[in-house]
C-alpha cells in the first residue's frame, strides 16, 4: 500500500491536471463559439450556391456534355482525395474517425491509385507511415488556412481534372451537427453528380439565363467547389473544438473521480497509522504495568 506522503503527491498530481483540462475546456468552448458563427454564416451561402446550381442543373438549355459531369473514373484509375484533421491530439476520437473512414474507403478502392492532399498535422503524421501516395501537404495549421489558399488548391485541382491526371475527387471530413454529434463524412466532388442538386421545392416557371447555363455553369463551377473544400474545413474545425470540449469535460470529470478516491485511501492509510501508532502506546503502557 502506498504510504500517506505518495498519496497526497499523487493527489496534488491530479489536482494539477484537473486544472489543466478545466482551462483547455474553456479554452475549446470560445473557440467554438467563434467557428460555430462562422460555419453557419458559410453554410447559407453554401446554401444559395446549391441553390442557383439546382436551377442550372434543372434547366433543359444545359450541355449534356459538360465537362463538370463527365464521370472519366471508368478510363482514368487515379482518385485524389482532401482529407481534413486536426493539428494536435486531445480530442477524443474525433482524428481516429475520420481517418479510418478514408482507410475503409481505400480499401473499397483497392483496384485505384489512391493520391491524398493533406490538411492537418495528424492526417500526415498518420498516412506518412503507411504506403500511400502523398501528393500535397499543408504545414500551415488548419485553423489558419483562408481562402486563397482553399481558392489556390482548387484551381490546380480543376485542372488536373480536366487535364485528366485523375478521374474523381473526394474529400474526407467531420461534418459538425450539434456540440455532441459531428459525423466523418466522405464527399465527392469531381465530377459532380447531377442528383445531387435536386431540389425538393418545385421550380415555378422556366429560367432564363443570359448568357447560357453551360457558360453560368462553368464560371460557378470552381466557386462551388471552393466554396465545398472551405465549408468542409470550417466544419472539421468546428467538430474539433467541439470534440475537445466534449474530452476535456470528460477528463476533468475523471480527475475528480480519481481525487475522490485518493482522499479516501489518504484518510484510511492515516487511520491505520494513527490507530498502529495508538496499538503501539497501549501495548507499551501495557508491559510497564506489567513490569
Amino acid at each position: 500500500m502506498l504510504s500517506t506522503r505518495e498519496i497526497k503527491q499523487r493527489i496534488r498530481s491530479v489536482t494539477s491536471i484537473k486544472q489543466i483540462t478545466r482551462a483547455m475546456e474553456m479554452v475549446a468552448a470560445s473557440r467554438l463559439k467563434k467557428v460555430e458563427s462562422r460555419v453557419q454564416a458559410s453554410r447559407a451561402y453554401a446554401d444559395k450556391m446549391r441553390q442557383v446550381l439546382s436551377h442550372l442543373v434543372a434547366s433543359p438549355s444545359l450541355g449534356s456534355a459538360n465537362p463538370c459531369f463527365v464521370d472519366k473514373s471508368a478510363d482514368n484509375p487515379v482518385i485524389k482525395v482532401v482529407l481534413i484533421t486536426a493539428d494536435k491530439g486531445l480530442c477524443g476520437a474525433y482524428n481516429n474517425n475520420v481517418i479510418q473512414s478514408l482507410v475503409r474507403f481505400t480499401r473499397e478502392h483497392t483496384g485505384k491509385t489512391i493520391k491524398l492532399i493533406l490538411i492537418g498535422k495528424k492526417g500526415n503524421y498518420y498516412f506518412s507511415k503507411r504506403a500511400v501516395v502523398i501528393e500535397k501537404y499543408f504545414p500551415d495549421n488548419v485553423e489558419k488556412i483562408g481562402y486563397a489558399q482553399v481558392k489556390e488548391l482548387t484551381s490546380q485541382l480543376i485542372s488536373g481534372y480536366e487535364a485528366g491526371e485523375f478521374g474523381q475527387l473526394y474529400v474526407f471530413f467531420t461534418k459538425f451537427q450539434s456540440v455532441l454529434r459531428f459525423v466523418p463524412t466522405g464527399l465527392r466532388l469531381m465530377p459532380i453528380e447531377k442528383g445531387a442538386f435536386e431540389s425538393k421545392e418545385k421550380i415555378q416557371g422556366e429560367h432564363i439565363f443570359e448568357p447560357s447555363a453551360d457558360l453560368i455553369l462553368n464560371r460557378l463551377f470552381p466557386k462551388y467547389i471552393e466554396t465545398q473544400i472551405y465549408q468542409c474545413i470550417l466544419e472539421s474545425l468546428t467538430s474539433e473544438f467541439a470534440a475537445r470540449r466534449t474530452a476535456m469535460i470528460a477528463a476533468t470529470k475523471n480527475a475528480g473521480e480519481v481525487i475522490e478516491d485518493l482522499v479516501r485511501t489518504y484518510n484510511k492509510a492515516r487511520q491505520e497509522v494513527i490507530t498502529k501508532e495508538l496499538l503501539e502506546v497501549v501495548s507499551g503502557a501495557e508491559a510497564l504495568i506489567k513490569a
